[in-house]
């Protein structure tokens, strides 16, 4: 009897640190984030500690961020169109030029929807 109470006990504790664990553990990450800056917020690796939004889809494109694809969607409410976002770098080709960038070549392309057909290579 006194055994099997202290087999019970074991495995109650091992369930209940089981759990305790899974609240504790770093959430996972999304299919869609950049682990590089997933890497570097989780393990305090040197670098800004922001996640990057850079490849993701959005409803409306923030301050600091350019897209290169434009889809329609019903997930945004009264808005039409979802976005696909950028960190603008040199080279890149993207349907908008964001703030403090400029372009040297421009490209006729459907991904950027009917209301502006072209891709402009960022130069910064």
């Amino acid at each position: 009897m006194i055994e099997r109470d202290a087999v019970l006990r074991r495995i109650i504790t091992v369930l209940a640190l089981s759990a305790v664990s899974l609240l504790i553990a770093p959430a996972a990450t999304p299919a869609h984030a950049n682990p590089v800056s997933q890497e570097t917020v989780l393990n305090g690796n040197s670098g800004p500690g922001v996640l990057s939004l850079d490849g993701t889809w959005a409803c409306s494109v923030p301050s600091g961020y350019t897209w290169d694809q434009v889809e329609p969607t019903g997930a945004c409410g009264s808005l039409s169109y979802r976005y696909r976002l950028r960190t603008p770098v040199n080279g890149l080709w993207a349907c908008a030029i964001p703030f403090g960038w400029t372009y040297d070549s421009i490209r006729a392309t459907s991904v950027c929807g009917t209301t502006g057909p072209y891709q402009y290579r960022l130069l910064g």
